[in-house]
This record gives C-alpha cells, sequence and structure tokens, in this order.
C-alpha cells in the first residue's frame, strides 16, 4: 500500500517538474534569441547595407531598360508599385543608418539592453523585406508595348489660298458635299496634268481636316510602280504602328482592316502618275469599313483604277477670266498697264491653255520682268514646233509623252495627226474619224461602220486620259492647246509624220517640199503658189482661209494626196488639175457656199471613198460622179434652185439619173433636200436607186410620201439584209411651213433619229423604223389621241421625244390601250422605259391633271409649263431616267 502512494507521489512531483522544466527552456531561448539580436546587431547591418546595395542595382537597371524603350514601351502597373516600394525602402533604410550610427558609440555596455535589442529586431526584419523585395524583381513584368496614340487626325497640305484660283471653290464645296453624304464612299477626281486636280484635293483634305468630323484623314502621293506596300507603309506610318519587315501584304492589310474597321476617316491618293489598276482591297481598304472614304485624283475618267466610284468630277481648264487673273497674281498686276507687253501676256496666257500648273511655272518666270523681249521670247520658244521643251514645261511635256508612249499602234498616229489642227481648234467626231480613215490609219478596217466604232473608242479613250476635251459644238473634241504643241514636237521627230502648221502668209517653196502634212487653216492670203513641188504630201487643210481660187496647176505635183480639205473657203470651182489627185480618199468641199460646179475631172478621182458637198451652191450632182466606184461616203445638200443660171435650158434634176445606182460600194448617204424644193420630183427614182444599194449602213434621207418610204422599207437590200441601220436620219412627209430639213440635235448615244410629219395612222414601215430609234419626232399627225398607238415595245428604245401640233391628241400614253395590250401580249415592255427628254408643243386637247388642255391654262405666248398632277406621277413611274419635261403651249 505503501509502494502505491510512493509511486504515486512521484508521479505528482514529475507532472509539476516537467512543465517547469519546459517553460524554462522557452524562457532560456527566448533570451538567446533576444541576445544573438543584440550580439549579431554589426554583422546584421552589413548584411542589411549589402542587400541595399543589390536592391539599388536592380532598381538602377529597371530605370535603365525603361529609358532604353521609351518611345515603343511603358511600365506596367505592377512595375511601377514596385518602383515605388523600393523608393520608400530606400527611405527608411536610410532613417534605420541614422539610429545605428547614433547608437553604435554604445555598443560596449553603456547603451540600455532594450534599445539594442529593438534596433537589432528592426535591421533583421528590414533586411528580409529588402530580399524580399528583390526576389519580386524576377516575377514581374516590367513594361509592355505602348498602346498606339491617337493619330494626329490631319496634317494640313497647305493647299492654294482660297483666292488663288477662284474657280476651284465651287469644286471644292460640291467635294465637300459628297464627303458629307454616306452612301458615297469612293470619288473620282479626273482630268490632264496641270489642270489642278492635285490642289484641289489638297485644299479638301485642309478643309476636311479642320471639320474634325473624321477619326484619321491620310494622304498618299502613289509613285508610277504603284506599290501596294508603298501606300500599306504610309497608313501605317499614320497609324503610328509597328512596322515589322516579317508581314506579308496579305497580313498587312488584315491588320489596317481591322485596325479601320469602325473609324471614321479618309483616304486622299494622288494617282496622276498611275496607268495600271490598283486594287484597294489588297491595302486593306474595303467597302465593308462604315465610316471610311476614299478620294483619289487621276488623269483618266475612272476605269476602274480603284475599283468603281459613287461620284466622279471632271476638273476641266480654268475659265479665260480666272485664267487672266491668275496669271497676272502669279506675275504682277503691275506689268498688266505695260501697253508693250500686254499683248504679248494675252497671246502667253492662250498657250497656256487654261492649265494652272503652266500659267504658275511660267507666271513665275516672268514675275516682275518689265523687258517685252524676254515675253516675247518666251511665247516664241512656246510655240516652237522643234525646240525641247523650258524647265517649266518640263513637267507637262513629260507627263503627255508618257500617256503617249502607253498607247496601243494604232492609236498613236491618230493622236499626233491632232497637230496639224491650230491650238484649240474644234473637231466634229465623224470628220477626224473620216481623216484617220483617208490617212489608212484603220488599215485592216475594210468596212466604215467598224472604222466608225474604232474611231469612237479610240476618242473616248483619249478623252479618258484628258487628252482632249469636249468642245462646245455638240460631238466635237478638242486637245489642250500646250498638248497640242507637244504632239506637233513629237510628230515632227517621227519618220514619216513631218507636220507643216502656220498662220503665216509667207510660205516658202522648200516647206511645201519637206512637209508631209500641211495646215493652212485660217490663213488670210488669197493666193497659192502656182505649182508646188510636193509629191510626198498627203493631207492638206485649207479649211476656213481666204482663198478665192486655185491656180490651174496646183494639183499637178500632189499624187500621193490622201485628205484635202477645203470647207468654207470662197472659191467658185475647182481647179482641172484635182484629176493628179489619183491616192486621194477625203474630199470635203463643205459649207463652200460660193462654189456652183464641179469639174467634170472629178471621175477621175478612182481611189475616192469620202466625199462631202453639204451648204454648197451646186445645182445638179454631177453626172461623173457615179464613176467613184470605190466611194463609201456620200454626203451631198442642195438648196431651192440656187446656181440655176440658164433659164432655157430645161431644169435639171438635183441628182442625175442613174448615178446613185453605179455607187455600189456606198456604206453612208445623206441627201439634204429642201421640203419645199421643186426640183425634187424624181424623189421616187432616187429611192429606187438606194434601195438597190446593198451594203449601205448610214441614211441620211427625206422621204417626201409615205408611199414612197413604204416602197424602201419593203424593197431596199440594205435593209431587209439586216432591218437595221448604224445610223439614220430619215423624214417622212412634209412640213410645208417650215423649210428646214434639219433634225433637231439631240445628245443621243446613237444616231438613229425619225421625224414622222403629217400622218393620219401608224403604218408598220414607221413602227419597224422606230423601233431602232433613239429620237422621234411626231408633228402635226392628224388622228393620233395618245402615242400608245405606237405600241409600247416600239417605243422602249426612244431616248427623246418630240411632239408638236398633234391636234387631236389627249393623253401622252393611253392607260387604257396599254392595259388591253399587256392582256394580249405579257411580253410587250413599258412605254419609253429609256425616256430621258420629253417636248410637247401646241397641243391643244392635251389634258392635265384638272382635265382642262394646257393650251388654255398659258396665257400671254409661248412659254414653259411645268408637267403637274398625273403626268408628273406618269413621269417617275414610267419613265426611271426621264431628266427634262418640257410643255409649251400655241399663243
Amino acid at each position: 500500500m505503501e509502494a502505491v502512494a510512493v509511486q504515486a507521489g512521484g508521479q505528482a512531483v514529475g507532472s509539476l517538474i516537467t512543465p517547469a522544466v519546459e517553460g524554462g527552456k522557452g524562457i532560456f531561448n527566448c533570451l538567446r534569441r533576444k541576445y544573438a539580436y543584440v550580439k549579431n546587431i554589426q554583422e546584421n547591418f552589413v548584411k542589411l547595407v549589402k542587400e541595399e546595395g543589390y536592391l539599388s542595382n536592380d532598381d538602377a537597371d529597371v530605370k535603365t531598360e525603361l529609358e532604353r524603350n521609351k518611345l515603343t514601351k511603358e511600365k506596367t502597373n505592377r512595375c511601377e508599385t514596385w518602383l515605388n516600394e523600393v523608393g520608400n525602402m530606400k527611405q527608411e533604410i536610410e532613417k534605420l543608418k541614422v539610429d545605428y550610427r547614433n547608437t553604435s558609440p554604445y555598443f560596449c555596455g553603456l547603451c540600455p539592453f532594450p534599445s539594442l535589442l529593438k534596433l537589432g529586431k528592426r535591421i533583421v526584419k528590414k533586411t528580409t523585406e529588402v530580399v524580399e523585395l528583390r526576389n519580386q524583381r524576377r516575377q514581374i513584368t516590367i513594361m509592355h508595348e505602348k498602346p498606339p496614340a491617337p493619330p494626329v487626325p490631319v496634317i494640313e497640305k497647305h493647299a492654294w489660298k482660297k483666292s488663288d484660283v477662284p474657280s476651284f471653290d465651287s469644286h471644292v464645296e460640291t467635294l465637300a458635299e459628297w464627303l458629307e453624304d454616306e452612301n458615297l464612299k469612293r470619288i473620282c477626281i479626273w482630268g490632264p496634268p496641270g489642270v489642278g486636280k492635285t490642289k484641289i484635293m489638297g485644299m479638301l483634305h485642309d478643309r476636311v481636316g479642320k471639320s474634325g468630323k473624321f477619326y484619321i484623314i491620310f494622304w498618299v502621293n502613289v509613285t508610277a510602280k504603284g506599290r501596294i506596300r508603298d501606300i500599306q507603309d504610309k497608313i501605317w506610318e499614320r497609324l503610328d504602328m509597328k512596322v515589322d519587315g516579317n508581314y506579308g501584304a496579305d497580313q498587312r492589310a488584315n491588320m489596317i482592316s481591322e485596325k479601320l474597321m469602325d473609324k471614321s476617316y479618309v483616304l486622299f491618293l494622288d494617282l496622276d502618275d498611275i496607268v495600271s489598276e490598283i486594287d484597294l482591297g489588297e491595302v486593306g481598304i474595303h467597302d465593308e469599313h462604315k465610316h471610311g472614304k476614299v478620294v483619289f485624283a487621276c488623269r483618266y475618267k475612272n476605269n476602274n483604277i480603284c475599283g468603281g466610284t459613287d461620284e466622279e468630277m471632271n476638273v476641266q481648264r480654268l475659265s479665260d477670266k480666272d485664267a487672266e487673273s491668275f496669271f497676272w497674281e502669279m506675275v504682277g498686276s503691275d506689268l498688266k498697264s505695260n501697253p508693250d507687253i500686254k499683248p504679248v501676256a494675252k497671246l502667253i496666257i492662250k498657250e497656256c491653255g487654261g492649265m494652272p500648273l503652266l500659267i504658275k511655272l511660267i507666271g513665275n518666270r516672268l514675275a516682275k520682268v518689265d523687258d517685252p523681249a524676254i515675253w516675247r521670247d518666251l511665247l516664241s520658244q512656246l510655240r516652237s514646233p522643234t525646240m525641247e521643251p523650258q524647265e517649266p514645261l518640263e513637267e507637262v511635256y513629260k507627263a503627255f509623252k508618257l500617256v503617249y508612249e502607253k498607247l496601243l499602234e494604232e492609236e498613236k498616229p491618230c493622236l499626233l495627226y491632232w497637230a496639224v489642227f491650230p491650238a484649240g481648234y474644234e473637231i466634229s467626231r465623224d470628220h477626224i474619224i473620216d481623216c484617220w480613215r483617208a490617212e489608212q490609219f484603220f488599215s485592216s478596217q475594210k468596212k466604215l461602220p467598224s472604222t466608225r466604232d474604232s474611231g469612237h473608242r479610240i476618242l473616248d479613250t483619249f478623252a479618258r486620259k484628258s487628252l482632249l476635251e469636249k468642245g462646245r459644238k455638240l460631238g466635237h473634241f478638242k486637245m489642250y492647246e500646250f498638248f497640242q504643241r507637244v504632239a506637233l514636237r513629237i510628230a515632227n521627230l517621227e519618220k514619216n509624220l513631218k507636220f507643216f502648221v502656220t498662220e503665216d502668209e509667207n510660205i516658202i517653196d522648200e516647206e511645201w517640199e519637206r512637209a508631209r502634212r500641211v495646215s493652212l487653216i485660217r490663213v488670210r492670203r488669197s493666193t497659192l503658189p502656182k505649182r508646188p513641188q510636193c509629191c510626198g504630201i498627203l493631207t492638206l487643210l485649207l479649211q476656213e482661209s481666204s482663198l478665192t481660187e486655185f491656180p490651174r496647176e496646183f494639183f499637178g505635183y500632189m499624187c500621193g494626196l490622201q485628205v484635202l480639205n477645203l470647207h468654207e473657203i470662197r472659191i467658185t470651182s475647182l481647179p482641172s488639175s484635182i484629176c493628179s489627185l489619183t491616192n486621194l480618199k477625203g474630199l470635203f468641199i463643205n459649207n463652200c457656199s460660193q462654189l456652183v460646179q464641179l469639174p467634170s475631172q472629178i471621175g477621175d478621182l478612182q481611189h475616192l471613198e469620202i466625199l462631202d458637198i453639204r451648204q454648197t451652191s451646186l445645182y445638179s450632182l454631177p453626172v461623173e460622179i457615179g464613176e467613184l466606184f470605190n466611194l463609201k461616203c456620200l454626203r451631198v445638200s442642195f438648196t431651192e434652185d440656187v446656181g440655176n443660171y440658164n433659164h432655157v435650158e430645161e431644169v435639171k434634176p438635183m441628182i442625175p439619173s442613174k448615178v446613185i445606182v453605179r455607187l455600189s460600194k456606198l456604206e453612208e448617204l445623206s441627201i439634204d433636200v429642201s421640203h419645199s424644193s421643186s426640183r425634187y420630183q424624181n424623189a421616187a427614182e432616187i429611192i429606187r436607186e438606194i434601195s438597190e444599194l446593198e451594203e449601205l449602213t448610214t441614211l441620211c434621207f427625206f422621204f417626201p410620201e409615205m408611199a414612197s418610204f413604204n416602197s424602201f422599207i419593203q424593197n431596199s437590200k440594205s435593209w431587209t439584209g439586216s432591218n437595221s441601220f448604224r445610223s439614220f436620219n430619215i423624214v417622212v412627209g412634209c412640213r410645208r411651213n417650215n423649210p428646214a430639213s434639219e433634225f433637231r440635235v439631240f445628245e443621243c448615244p446613237a444616231e438613229k433619229h425619225l421625224r414622222f410629219y403629217a400622218g393620219n395612222e401608224f403604218p408598220n414601215a414607221i413602227l419597224e423604223v422606230l423601233k431602232q430609234a433613239k429620237a422621234l419626232e411626231l408633228i402635226g399627225h392628224q388622228t393620233a389621241t395618245s402615242l400608245s398607238g405606237f405600241r409600247a415595245d416600239n417605243l422602249q428604245g426612244v431616248e427623246e421625244c418630240i411632239v408638236e401640233e398633234c391636234n387631236q391628241m389627249e393623253n401622252i400614253i393611253d392607260r387604257d390601250q396599254t392595259s388591253i395590250a399587256f392582256q394580249d401580249n405579257d411580253s410587250i415592255g413599258v412605254e419609253f422605259e429609256n425616256l430621258k427628254i420629253l417636248h410637247i408643243c401646241n397641243l391643244p386637247k392635251l389634258k392635265g391633271n384638272d382635265h382642262t388642255t394646257l393650251s388654255a391654262r398659258k396665257a400671254g405666248g409661248e412659254g414653259l409649263l411645268p408637267l403637274e398632277g398625273d403626268y408628273r406621277r406618269w413621269k417617275y413611274s414610267r419613265t426611271p431616267l426621264l431628266s427634262q419635261v418640257e410643255v409649251f403651249a400655241a399663243p
């Protein structure tokens, strides 16, 4: 029992001693750690200073890297925090160093133990924090790529001031309006070099930039190579995107497209030197960019050089007033009052042809120059057909030559041929094509229709390439004046193209001998050399000169001549030496109002293909005309009884029998006769002869009666062979109160006109021709109550329509009659589907919206009335192309 008690007592004592021992150990360890803080304080401080040095190095390395990459990168937010923490740490360490230095003198035991203990702990803790901060450096991202800064919306081009060229202002206004239209995505500005396209676009560029309506605006001058990569580089540069040579063109295009997808932008492209197409999709510019627009300037009317366009602006030469104003602004207005300079200045301004670039270059060269001799010398240089272009003009010269060299081989002589005419001379489309054919520029084209088609194509090419511009007269073209000088210079350097163009009255014999083509247009001289030695001459142009007669042997040495133009000269006859022109292919004697006879030798011109003798005083066509077996085109007109000086002889017919029928190769025939002529009695015979022609494709003719027209349509070998002509001007029936037989001038894409006078029904022959017509004139029809009698399918191709003096007409289109026709035949189309112009005059029964006559609603004489009510609705519902409606009524 005692043993148990002793054992229990021992256990109780043991349980008390063990915790005490453990507690003593803890106290001892704590005291030992605290003693270590104090004992190792100097060693720990050295370690802290060392770690601080490492941290300072890390801090310096980070800042150096940031500085080195500051242009392309920026520090991350975590890096910013770390740098701030490093800065705070350094401040705390500096404070700790101060406390350490203040305490160090007492390390020998004079300092109270608690103060040393606290300092030692702070040193160890701060060292740990420094190490941890250094470790974080290795774990954080110091910097990343800079996000692109918002681009500068526009870099101004500083184009010409508004006052420099006043006529540019309206162009800029129009273009700015187009850019406002959200439906217009691509705009083309086109015109010849030097006309001011780039300046206009620059003014627009700056105006749009100042408006602040677009996120960014680009301007790219595209070089002649037109590399997609170059355009991309400019766009990338403006977008401040990373330029990496490892990206392919497709990748770059995708990146540009993605960048601009939701941005509003305008891309201005100067394509003046570009002749090939540029695919903007390959650049990265797409129509899917809802807010993106493209404006580009080029020399040619847009032929998809940048894809399709929504609007096109043709920048033409300056007006005479603006050209003169701009010139004197460049030169200095004080010189304008100089009597010796002013007349020369007018000629120089004319030579500049309204081209702002030329005016500026020449104006700068003459600025403040008050010596008239220098002005005259410059004018001489501008007009010289042989001298190399002067420095101010070299840019335009090179521009023309670049386009010329890229033309097709068959097109080059056609362009240079323009140089044979005076500067600024307007030429009709048909006449220039006639000259090209006579000069055999279309050697592969045997038929006139194919020649005409090729000529139309070539003229369109020249106009689109801004080498030509449309003249003031319908169907006329002219070349820009300085381009014409350049063409003359190039032509005289080409083999067999020696031109002699002059307005001088004094012409030496050597000039006749050397020249291949001679132009004396508008020369004020009344005599010519008796027999010039010029066997090599191919073209001779004498139109609009003061000539009254030819020396008898004048044409004796011109056996090679192919084109002879005597238009509008005052001769009464031609010399017998015309028989020497055995190779002549084109003879133009039109508008020689005093010409009363042709020599019998005219029949010797066996190679003649084109003969134009309209608007002369010829009384009758010479019978020898029937001997021109190779004639393909004959144009002749007659006025009433002019030239019949012998009243004793029997009245001669205008066209003798068996003349037309012998011209079996005729393809184009135009006979213009007054409606009231008493000498048109053999019209039926002439019509029978015309019907025998098998190759006719163009006919301009007056059929005095419906019966003769019916006969022609039924019997004509040319018409029945194809049921169509390439072109025609056909008049059927007489209008006695209007002797003029000329058609009204319509701007039709094809020359197909039908004028029907005084009819009382709708004959099948008329309907057959009407189906081909582009222009219809219905004059004085006696029974027609509407045009529906012609049937919708026959009216579909009509683009211009004139209806006059049809006293029974109540409606233009009778809806009831049209509805019945539709029920009977579903294939019938809409009347006047292509109608553009409708002219209505003096239709007393025509119903308006209020069912009263238009003539009753119009008082005080003939005038323009708006088309209202039902007719306005008809205009838009049935004729979507109709742009002009004129309604006239008799007083």
